[in-house]
């Protein structure tokens, strides 16, 4: 058999298990609490694909010029700083059960006002842990930066993967600046769009593997009887 033809065949059978490789789905969140009197519902942090936002990539937030996002009361009124008024705001998310975890996607609150959070960190706990638990099993405390824009999904890498049930998002700061004014002006308030966490992509099975590994097999095999 030509090279050719094996190269097609290849590239065929990588195109066809690519799909299944790179697909990104997300969890379902089943809870959220907050320690904070809210203003947007904290259900809209994870009304998750297909409502918060696109199921197909980029997963842009849906209705990004007034989405549907997850704020705070002003308890300093404006001008003032939330956290310097009412402490860091703490947001825990229940998946439902112990489940792998490598990255926490979120989107902003607005790009208009600086209300989102500008910095956040997180801690976890498993089911054995339960909410009052976190950092009990899992000493994992990664910190992370989103930027103001709401529209593209933020996507921050742990670096390694962990087994929890429970997630403790912790807003340590705001785009709050010059008192208020800004620009943008806010952080009167403390707010965010969605959270998510993807699936981790598998592996390729065994099985994809092993197919691999035959049709290579025989494409020798046919190419040998060939020269005979």
């Amino acid at each position: 058999m030509k090279k050719y033809t094996i190269i097609r065949l290849l590239a065929a059978t990588a195109a066809f298990f690519a799909p299944v490789c790179h697909a990104v789905t997300f969890y379902t969140i089943q809870g959220v609490e907050t320690t904070t009197v809210n203003f947007f519902d904290k259900d809209n942090l994870i009304q998750g694909p297909g409502v918060g936002f696109n199921a197909a990539e980029p997963h842009s937030i849906l209705g990004a010029s007034n989405p549907q996002t997850w704020v705070t009361d002003a308890p300093g009124g404006f001008p003032s700083d939330y956290i310097a008024a009412a402490g860091e705001p703490v947001i825990t998310l229940d998946l439902g059960a112990d489940v792998p975890l490598y990255e926490i996607s979120v989107w902003g609150y607005s790009a208009d006002n600086a209300n989102g959070l500008s910095q956040i960190s997180l801690k976890f706990a498993t089911e054995a842990d339960g909410t009052g638990g976190f950092g009990t099993s899992i000493d994992f405390n990664p910190t992370f930066n989103p930027i103001l824009d709401p529209e593209p999904r933020q996507s921050f890498d742990f670096g390694q993967t962990v087994s929890a049930r429970f997630v403790q998002l912790t807003g340590e700061a705001t785009f709050y600046s010059n008192d208020g004014n800004g620009p943008p002006p806010g952080g009167d308030r403390a707010g965010l769009g969605e959270i998510a966490f993807a699936v981790p992509v598998p592996e390729p099975s065994v099985s994809i593997l092993g197919l691999l590994g035959a049709t290579v097999l025989i494409f020798r095999r046919r190419r040998i009887t060939s020269s005979l």
